[in-house]
């Protein structure tokens, strides 16, 4: 087993398709987004005759230089788990990755074996969860669902003044952009660059693979959902509303899990959920409004670092401090 960089997109994406991976944050096309913003991005693939696990590595420098895997590395043999990270570490030390970042952070999508160097990580780099629904027929779909959720649900679709558009027109992401950001001041979180959510909309729209769901009354727009399709997996990424006491919402994620049936998807990934059932956390209504469709908790493994310089702790000290748990 050596390991190799790929580039060849078509070969990367079918690795992944082939291994059902349930995030897409090992897309190439994920890494082009990155890419366009100014980002180092490393594709790495464990090989002998065929490939066996592929890892994408992108490159954060500012205060905080890092390396960084998001949900993955992606492997075929879960044995081969070990190897393709010590692997990984030899090729970053051989072409002194190491003397440019300060750490390697890993969030894995799988369980990765103790290996001498890793220490648990401060903070994670993206969700360490997912709330997934199978895609099934509508009527046991519906049964899944909670009964007040089901209720609204049914209740929308007889409501035809509740519109929802369908778009990859880039200029409807100001549409976008403007719900988000009255989300973010109302509910006090910090949130994505708008140039790293236009890029993601951008960039997986010309494969096919990104909607952009709007959600109106009476031509006015009051919810928004941004949708990847990958590895026939819908993935719930983006979204922001107005306050509505239609149920507008409600026959949105309907419309996107009915758009998610079209393309065949297996599985409608709605992202993290708040870790616990706590009224006070950020996360909590939200957490509820999706556990409401039905579906199950898929726990991650923890988020692990590698220091590669004392510079490190720094960073440890202070994300420590900014989660509170200093």
């Amino acid at each position: 087993m050596k390991i190799e960089i790929i580039e060849n997109k078509n070969l990367w994406n079918k690795f992944l398709d082939e291994n059902n991976y349930l995030s897409f944050l090992q897309d190439f096309e994920y890494g082009e987004i990155e890419k366009s913003l100014g980002r180092e991005v490393i594709r790495l693939a464990l090989k002998n005759e065929e490939i066996l696990g592929v890892c994408q590595i992108i490159g954060y420098s500012g205060k905080r230089k890092g390396l960084t895997i998001h949900h993955g590395p992606v492997i075929k043999n879960e044995n081969h788990q070990e190897k393709f990270i010590l692997e990984i570490l030899n090729y970053l030390f051989e072409n002194k990755y190491h003397k440019k970042y300060d750490f390697l952070r890993i969030n894995p999508i799988s369980p990765i074996p103790k290996i001498k160097g890793f220490i648990l990580a401060p903070t994670y780099a993206v969700s360490e969860n997912f709330w997934l629904k199978e895609i099934k027929n509508d009527e046991e779909m519906l049964k899944e669902m909670k009964k007040d959720t089901r209720n609204l649900i049914l209740e929308a679709l007889k409501k035809p003044f509740l519109e929802i558009e369908k778009t990859t027109d880039l200029e409807k992401f100001e549409i976008f952009w403007e719900i988000y950001q009255n989300l973010a001041k109302r509910k006090k979180f910090i949130p994505y660059p708008k140039e790293f959510i236009k890029k993601e909309l951008e960039i997986f729209s010309k494969e096919n693979k990104a909607l952009l769901f709007l959600g109106k009354v009476e031509g006015k727009y009051y919810s928004t959902s941004l949708i990847i399709f990958s590895h026939q997996v819908a993935f719930y990424h983006h979204s922001a509303s107005y306050p509505i006491k239609e149920p507008l919402n409600y026959k949105m994620q309907w419309e996107i899990i009915q758009e998610a049936k079209k393309r065949n998807c297996k599985f409608y990934n709605l992202w993290g959920i708040a870790r616990k059932e706590n009224k006070d956390h950020p996360w909590y209504g939200l957490s509820q409004f999706k556990k409401s469709f039905g579906g199950k908790l898929i726990n991650l493994p923890n988020t692990l670092d590698y220091p590669f310089s004392w510079k490190y702790w720094f960073n440890y000290l202070y994300e420590k401090i900014k989660r509170g748990k200093l």
